[in-house]
């Protein structure tokens, strides 16, 4: 028997397998969140790289939040 590398709880799995069924549902989300973190920052780098090559200046509001002018 192997047990989970997160709650050590044993487990009784194929070769390979490494965390229980409810660790491995929060590794996957936990990963989901990551990649849609990634993907939001690449956008508003985009998004800058566009406006300042057109000549716009991001501003703060004062409600918070970027807009440009």
């Amino acid at each position: 028997m192997k047990t989970c590398l997160n709650c050590e709880v044993e487990i009784d799995g194929k070769d390979g397998e490494n965390l229980c069924p409810d660790c491995e549902v929060i590794q996957m989300e936990s990963e989901r969140k990551d990649d849609r973190a990634k993907a939001a920052r690449i956008r508003r780098r985009e998004l800058r790289e566009v406006y300042a090559s057109l000549g716009l200046k991001g501003v703060r509001g004062s409600l918070g939040g970027v807009y440009w002018e």
